[in-house]
């Protein structure tokens, strides 16, 4: 699992270093770029906050997996969807959410 995490990131760096090379768009592959290191701490603070509550982590997991499909839409076609690209915001602040009003036992 670890071997693929890896080979996954190396590819999408390579993804947004051959688009940029081909069409020399800065702007596109620096937001790329911001976006993919966006999802990646964004899975990792999922990674440490919400393993303990497995359903909630699975979903986090999904919209992650979501998150990283709309980077590669907006990689090949260049369609970009912020929403789903922040849609692991929403586990992360039902999380907290759970924890203000049932106390920190999910810890």
């Amino acid at each position: 699992m670890k071997g693929r995490i890896v080979l996954l990131t190396i590819l999408t760096l390579v993804f947004i270093f051959l688009d940029f090379k081909k069409r020399k768009d800065y702007k596109k592959s620096a937001i790329a770029l911001a976006i993919f290191i966006a999802i990646i701490s964004l899975g990792y603070s999922g990674f440490i906050l919400i393993r303990g509550i497995p359903p909630l982590f699975l979903a986090h997991i999904v919209l992650l997996i979501g998150s990283y499909l709309a980077l590669l839409w907006y990689l090949f076609k260049g369609k970009l969807y912020p929403y789903i690209i922040a849609s692991p915001l929403l586990t992360e602040g039902f999380y907290v959410l759970l924890n203000y009003l049932d106390g920190s036992r999910y810890e």
